[in-house]
């Protein structure tokens, strides 16, 4: 699980960077024609909502699977306490794993927003 964590934080520090790097080297004398609450944010808006629906589409699934699995595993001939236990107890930091990721985004994405809103707030 660890390193499945490391993974992903190595992914999000290669998104962010990148990002940091385009505020900081732009030259933003120049400014756009529609200042950041203008084209930014609709930008953003949209950003936010497809993520917010391909999340809400995640999260259905993976509640709905968890129910349906379990309904079935209970009839498998493989089926016992301990085994339903343990891919319960997997299951279960699956969701964790998720949720930290949905975390890590959403928290990439406000830094995203806030790092522009400071740079046109600046000049």
């Amino acid at each position: 699980m660890n390193e499945v964590m490391d993974q992903w934080t190595k992914m999000m520090e290669k998104m962010w960077s990148p990002w940091q790097k385009v505020m900081t080297d732009f030259p933003w004398p120049m400014k756009p024609e529609t200042p950041f609450p203008g084209k930014w944010s609709s930008w953003f808006a949209a950003l936010r909502s497809s993520y917010e629906i391909n999340l809400s589409w995640w999260q259905t699934f993976m509640e709905q699977s968890e129910e349906m699995f379990f309904k079935m595993f209970k009839e498998a001939p493989i089926h016992t306490q301990a085994l339903e236990q343990q891919l319960r107890e997997f299951w279960e930091v699956l969701t964790k794993a998720q949720k930290t990721q949905t975390d890590i985004v959403k928290e990439q994405l406000q830094r995203m927003e806030n790092l522009l809103k400071e740079k046109e707030e600046g000049h």
